[in-house]
């Protein structure tokens, strides 16, 4: 009886799993069920962990593996050996889901960083397994194959096939579109400079040869992709050298030099090579780069790096503030808000910080202006926020009930100007964040002496729907030209930018949406807005802008880019792409300059993080622009701020850049070409912040306007700079003050500097 009876429970349980097998609960009501559990965490995870089982392999389960996966990743970033032991784990919570892909790249990656060799060829295996028609699990066993240094035949055919798959793989199922397609355009130049450096390594060299020389004439790399042909150039030219064609080496190193890449990994190595075989240990710096320009037939801007000639080598800051402190006509230079710089007539900077402060001074950026309108410039740091004024070139903190006091938060951008005309400088700061919570910005109005009033609430500036953005710059502008200073900040963590559109009567409103700068909003994202800054790019007579956006490729589909808006009859369009502005990750901040003198101003930026470089845009006067970093000799790596001057008074603009060491690049661009500067004094301060000058004749007609900060708290010279290319005078010279007054000159003279008084 008991046999029977357990028999028949037997019985039971398998027609039950049989019944169950058959039921699989339906995908889109479990989704249902799932949004309408949000609130109710046990039945959320409940539902979670059915649709893991049922529907292993569904776009919901994909979503969930990409959100655990980085949820677990950010906190241990930098351990390898914990990354294995989650990943590890991931792998087997989510067996079926394509997220898979990147879990096995992570993990490859990390065990081939703890030279776990046995369980990194087992991952390898299994990775091939799961996408066997995935050129990434090839390319990934060809990369580790290749530096084990064994099994050459293997390590060979891992790369030919990751290569030949590269071309055309299938598309992962719920992996992001834009995402995928940078991936896609950027494979086969990635796959063929791997295969390039096996097939060198195993003397190969016909091959090679005729792979790379295929993949460069049909490069499908674009302005939106940071991928460039800088590896395939290297291994080419390695190639041509080892084949004894010198002078193919040369001109193909020097492509990869000039190409950069974002990694900055191959370009040095073709550098190397470069200066081996043109034996560059008998060149100085100066005539190798003369040597690399005569090749390929540039004859345009030039810099060099005269940091170590003016008593700078080795100084490191993140930002940086052109100001002339004790007015003897050359400009000086602030580091960080803490470290002051004096310029020695256009030849040496000496550091007076000790000097010029009794009182120690600390700060991650700081901006000039004259607080007290006494005539000469005071400081304004950041965090911590303090006002320091100048007497007779030493700096004193003000201290007092009114005065600007560390707020206690990270205040990552600055910005100054008289924004409520009444002829003392107000203060915006956009403030960050804590613990990923968003601060919320301040206004301060100045009301004399340094001393200020909260009015951030009564100038109706805190965002209508109450939630704080995390700030990162401030740059203000009378971008509407009625007369009164606007405020754009930039916004990071996927928000929108503010445009805080002043209406003359101390109230401001943001319309950033109405004027088409807040950012373009992807299922409720934006972008990671850093540095900004505005300038009438294209000589029509108002006020255009550029964002910097930081944009992670594994963001790509929801996260901005950079965006150059176009001021088209007061509504912006971004003409990013159609101005030749490519995209990379981590740009940062923005400088506009009119570097060569011909009328236009051109664009600088930098990128922020360790092996990425700056670019050097030249504006060609037709609404694009032309690449020029490394052959203009302004190539900056991890940089973060940058501002301008005409340092040396010789009549053109020199450019500071920072991030790390800094670096001073002296303009020594051909002097033929003519140019005016306009310094510019207020009627009681010295700063004229916010002036706005018109320099016209029948030919020409530029647009400037006096800045109080730029980007993420860096600054230019107030020192207003016009290349005027062959264009002779007369000219007209405007200048509207932020008072209304205006004043109108005859410029007769040129290739001068220029002074006037309110």
């Amino acid at each position: 009886m008991k046999y029977w009876f357990s028999i028949l429970i037997i019985l039971s349980i398998i027609f039950s799993a049989i019944e169950c097998m058959a039921e699989v609960p339906d995908y889109d009501k479990m989704i249902e069920k799932l949004e309408s559990y949000k609130e109710d965490t046990l039945k959320y995870e409940n539902i979670k962990g059915a649709l893991c089982f049922y529907h292993p392999e569904s776009e919901k389960v994909f979503e969930f593996a990409k959100e655990e996966f980085y949820d677990k990743m950010y906190p241990i970033w930098k351990n390898d050996s914990l990354k294995v032991i989650e990943l590890n784990k991931l792998l087997e919570k989510y067996p079926k889901t394509n997220w898979r892909r990147t879990m096995y790249q992570y993990l490859t990656y990390s065990l081939h960083n703890l030279d776990r060799i046995i369980p990194l060829v087992l991952v390898l295996a299994t990775f091939r397994e799961a996408f066997p028609n995935d050129y990434k699990s090839f390319s990934q066993s060809a990369r580790y194959y290749h530096e084990f240094d064994n099994n050459f035949q293997q390590t060979l055919e891992f790369a030919i096939q990751a290569h030949e798959m590269s071309f055309n793989y299938p598309k992962v199922e719920f992996f992001p579109n834009e995402e995928w397609l940078l991936e896609k355009r950027s494979a086969p130049v990635k796959t063929a400079a791997l295969l390039a450096e096996i097939y060198f390594k195993q003397k190969k060299y016909e091959a090679a040869e005729e792979m790379l020389n295929k993949i460069i004439s049909n490069n499908n790399l674009g302005l939106d992709d940071e991928t460039t042909l800088a590896a395939c150039y290297f291994w080419l030219a390695k190639i041509l050298e080892e084949k004894g064609n010198r002078e193919g080496a040369v001109q193909i190193a020097i492509k990869a030099i000039i190409a950069g890449d974002s990694r900055n990994y191959h370009t040095p190595k073709a550098d190397s090579l470069l200066r081996r075989v043109i034996a560059y240990k008998d060149l100085s710096k100066t005539e190798y780069y003369d040597f690399i320009r005569k090749q390929v037939g540039y004859d345009e801007v030039v810099f060099s790096d005269v940091t170590s000639k003016v008593g700078m080598e080795n100084v490191g800051a993140g930002r940086v503030a052109w100001g002339d402190y004790n007015n003897d006509g050359f400009q000086d230079i602030l580091l960080n808000g803490m470290r002051l710089f004096r310029n020695m007539k256009g030849v040496q900077f000496v550091e007076v910080t000790q000097a010029a402060f009794p009182d120690t001074i600390r700060g991650n950026g700081g901006l000039w202006g004259d607080f007290d309108n006494d005539g000469d410039l005071d400081i304004i740091t950041k965090d911590p926020e303090f006002i320091w004024l100048n007497n007779n070139g030493t700096f004193y903190k003000v201290d007092s009930t009114n005065s600007i006091r560390d707020n206690g938060v990270s205040t990552e951008g600055v910005g100054i100007g008289d924004v409520d005309k009444d002829g003392f400088l107000d203060i915006y700061f956009a403030n960050y964040e804590k613990n990923y919570v968003n601060e919320e910005d301040q206004l301060f109005r100045g009301i004399g002496g340094g001393e200020f009033l909260d009015i951030t609430e009564r100038a109706e500036m805190l965002p209508k729907d109450g939630k704080n953005r995390a700030g990162r710059g401030v740059n203000m502008c009378d971008f509407d030209l009625d007369g009164d200073l606007d405020i754009f900040v930039s916004n990071y963590r996927l928000t929108d930018n503010f445009l805080w559109q002043n209406d003359g009567t101390g109230h401001f409103k943001n319309n950033a949406f109405k004027f088409g700068v807040a950012g373009d909003e992807v299922d409720g994202w934006w972008g990671h807005t850093i540095g900004s800054e505005w300038a009438d790019i294209d000589n029509d007579g108002d006020f255009d802008l550029i964002t910097c956006n930081l944009a992670h490729p594994r963001y790509i589909d929801f996260s901005n880019k950079t965006r150059l808006y176009i001021n088209e009859n007061g509504k912006f369009i971004d003409r990013r792409k159609e101005a030749g502005i490519r995209f990379e990750e981590t740009h940062s901040e923005p400088c506009w300059a009119d570097f060569n003198n011909d009328g236009y101003v051109d664009l600088y930026i930098t990128s922020i993080y360790e092996g990425r470089r700056s670019f050097l845009y030249m504006n060609r006067g037709d609404g694009t622009f032309k690449e020029t970093t490394f052959l203009a000799g302004v190539r900056h790596f991890n940089g973060w701020g940058a501002a301008c001057a005409d340092y040396d008074n010789d009549g053109d603009i020199d450019l500071l850049v920072a991030g790390g060491a800094i670096q001073l690049f002296r303009n020594e661009t051909n002097k033929k070409v003519n140019w005016l500067e306009v310094r510019v004094t207020g009627k009681n301060h010295a700063d004229a912040i916010g002036t706005r000058l018109i320099l016209s004749n029948d030919e020409i007609s530029f647009l400037r306007e006096i800045q109080g900060g730029k980007g993420t708290t860096n600054q230019h010279s107030f020192v207003q700079h016009f290349g005027l290319g062959n264009t002779k005078p007369p000219f007209k010279l405007e200048l509207i003050f932020p008072n209304g007054i205006k004043k109108m000159l005859m410029i007769n003279e040129i290739n001068k500097i220029l002074k006037v008084n309110e």
